[in-house]
């Protein structure tokens, strides 16, 4: 007996995704909606238990060697063996808020005009998350300001988006690094497409860092803009180190016993510093 095709591919870069990821494909399963959906996982050298969890659900697993990994070329991959009208991208680590995130993703497509779905991320209520993804203001840098301004508030993020699939046919992601939803975001807009901020398909999605893997996020994020075409300057560095607003967050964090390492503690300078650093001078991403 055949079985009819799955309306929405979800697609899946994985590689160690733990605990997060495990979860993540049973919230995937109890979802309520009433349509054919499949998962599709590209996995780039996994050595933890997760994979081997995952391969008890109907999934379709598809693996690379870890040195083949590109966030452009490899989600291409991802959504070539999509079979839906509509694809879904999801961050190995982004959890489902509710039974209703897929329904509330892929309704907007009954409008023909929206060429893409963005979800929003969430932040649960536990104490290993980092104080200012908690407090909302991890994004406080000019660059990210200037981009909402041109992008009418929405700055494409494939942690938890949905794509028509045709569309993605015709612009595709290329053989770039990372940022390939900014660089998808701007082709979009260029191309007079309209992209939806779907307020209810919420995903929890969250991070702690220490100072070197904060660094590490910074320089990764500033080369990503760069490859995004937006320049983040000795100007923006200082402008960014200079206003007072993150200050009186700060310091009502200490007051407060919410900020927890002196990592948070420097933010607020380390961000536009290596920001800068991996705008002007980075040559490669940072795993």
């Amino acid at each position: 007996m055949k079985h009819p095709l799955p309306k929405v591919s979800i697609v899946i870069l994985s590689k160690n995704g733990g605990d997060s990821f495990k979860r993540l494909i049973r919230e995937i399963f109890n979802q309520k909606i009433d349509i054919n959906y499949e998962i599709i996982i590209i996995d780039s050298g996994s050595t933890d238990s997760a994979l081997s969890e995952i391969k008890n659900y109907p999934v379709r697993l598809f693996q690379i060697r870890p040195e083949e990994f590109k966030f452009g070329s490899v989600r291409d991959l991802g959504f070539s063996k999509a079979r839906g009208e509509y694809i879904v991208t999801l961050s190995q680590d982004a959890i489902p808020a509710d039974e209703k995130w897929l329904l509330n993703l892929i309704s907007p497509f009954a409008d023909p005009s929206i060429a893409a779905v963005q979800g929003v991320e969430l932040k649960p209520d536990t104490s290993d998350i980092f104080f200012w993804e908690k407090v909302g203001r991890f994004y406080f840098s000019r660059e990210h300001d200037r981009w909402l301004r041109e992008y009418d508030g929405i700055g494409l993020s494939f942690v938890n988006a949905a794509i028509r699939r045709e569309i993605w046919q015709k612009y595709k992601f290329g053989d770039v690094p990372m940022s390939e939803d900014k660089i998808f975001q701007k082709r979009l807009k260029e191309n007079g497409h309209r992209i939806y901020l779907a307020e209810g398909a919420g995903v929890y999605h969250w991070h702690d860092y220490n100072l070197r893997t904060l660094i590490k996020r910074c320089e990764n994020e500033g080369l990503g803009w760069r490859y995004a075409g937006v320049n983040y300057t000795l100007v923006d560095v200082l402008l960014d180190i200079l206003g007072y607003k993150k200050y009186i967050t700060l310091l009502k964090g200490i007051l407060h016993g919410r900020v927890r390492s002196m990592t948070e503690v420097l933010f607020p300078l380390i961000r536009p510093v290596f920001l800068y650093m991996g705008n002007t001078f980075s040559t490669s991403y940072k795993f």
